[in-house]
């Protein structure tokens, strides 16, 4: 004679408070599957830095071919300066116009103080 067990329904889990109040269960946990999200390669968050004589080659790029720089084919133009900034310091910067704007907020607000007092100055002669 054979003997089937019968099919029983899962227990309860069944928690025990263990100190600070942390709930352990005495059953085996089971994980939840990871949620599948594409998280991008690490090597694509990272920025690419420049140094200040970098800097320099960008704005000096943006100058000797702002006649590039028209509407309709700006794309292409910060596509150029991209390419030109690679083979010229081995860096791929991404986005050079995002760079660029930057660098000329940054620019703007070193020499607002030395306007205005240019400014204040010749309209203080002009006075007299």
């Amino acid at each position: 004679m054979s003997s089937q067990t019968p099919s029983l329904s899962p227990a309860p889990t069944i928690l025990a408070y263990r100190g600070r109040g942390r709930a352990t269960s005495s059953l085996p946990q089971t994980q939840s599957p990871a949620p599948q999200t594409q998280s991008p390669a690490p090597a694509d968050n990272l920025r690419t830095r420049l140094n200040d004589e970098e800097k320099l080659h960008l704005v000096r790029f943006c100058i000797e071919y702002r006649v590039e720089h028209v509407k309709g084919k700006k794309g292409a133009f910060w596509q150029k300066i991209r390419m030109l900034l690679k083979e010229q310091i081995g860096k791929d910067l991404r986005d050079p116009h995002s760079t660029m704007r930057i660098l000329l907020q940054q620019f703007e607000v070193q020499r607002l103080p030395q306007m205005r007092q240019l400014k204040w100055s010749c309209g203080a002669r002009l006075s007299r």
